[in-house]
């Protein structure tokens, strides 16, 4: 493994930009979209990133134009206005308008893009060679003692209020990031939500949260699409104005 890799690994690679000072954090598991067609990410762009070392800065400042023009992006406006007490209706009159850069900070656990979590996309894509990691897992795996610590220090120098991470099955991996071997966390509690407003629905969404200290709670939703996801109006407003009501 090379030292620049290590570097590039430890620092803000991974992350979409923001500001790392703002109250809400928001973590999901990889970029999307790293296997195009012509491979150019793996051959020729990821190649470079590592090249260059540590990332000292978020790419750019979060751009939520841009973000809405993504399910993903949509998705978390919408959450993030419930959160600050709006309809999730007003999701894009909000991005669009008020919201600013300064409002929320966009990372992610692992900093190589991925089409999906399939650990065959490593070998595929030449990142064994790469990397110097034989397996995806084993990378992940590194990740635990040498990159989630950097962002546990960051977390409990930026003190955000509330960090907000999609993806159920990753729990264990969101607690170790930013909970840190330090952490003086409590307990995790969790919440049933049925995915409509009458509550006949045999299907169920569970959200966790925990007090990472004083000043952060730590939120793992599922993730927003997929059919047991927050896949609808109703259960994205249900769940922001949950948060809001925890959050410190």
């Amino acid at each position: 493994m090379n030292e620049n890799f290590k570097k590039w690994a430890c620092s803000l690679s991974g992350c979409d930009g923001g500001n790392v000072s703002a109250e809400t954090w928001l973590c999901g598991i990889e970029w999307g979209g790293g296997s195009s067609e012509d491979g150019i990410y793996y051959k020729k762009m990821l190649p470079e990133q590592i090249k260059a070392g540590a990332v000292t800065h978020a790419h750019t400042s979060f751009d939520w134009k841009d973000s809405v023009t993504y399910r993903y992006g949509t998705s978390f406006a919408k959450l993030f206005a419930a959160i600050n007490g709006k309809d999730v209706k007003d999701y894009r009159d909000l991005a669009l308008n008020y919201w600013d850069w300064s409002e929320l900070f966009k990372l992610n656990l692992y900093p190589i893009a991925f089409d999906s979590t399939d650990g065959s996309l490593w070998q595929r894509n030449n990142l064994d060679e790469l990397t110097g990691f034989d397996e995806k897992h084993l990378f992940q795996a590194w990740c635990f003692v040498n990159r989630f610590p950097f962002f546990s220090q960051l977390r409990s120098e930026k003190k955000p209020k509330r960090i907000i991470c999609t993806g159920v099955s990753y729990l264990r991996d969101f607690f170790v990031c930013f909970g840190g071997s330090q952490s003086k966390s409590g307990p995790f509690q969790f919440e049933d939500i049925k995915n409509d407003p009458n509550g006949t629905s045999t299907h169920i969404r569970r959200m966790y949260w925990v007090d990472l200290d004083e000043h952060t709670k730590l939120f793992v939703l599922p993730f927003f699409s997929g059919q047991y996801g927050l896949n609808s109006n109703y259960l994205l407003q249900t769940v922001g104005e949950k948060i809001k009501e925890l959050s410190p």
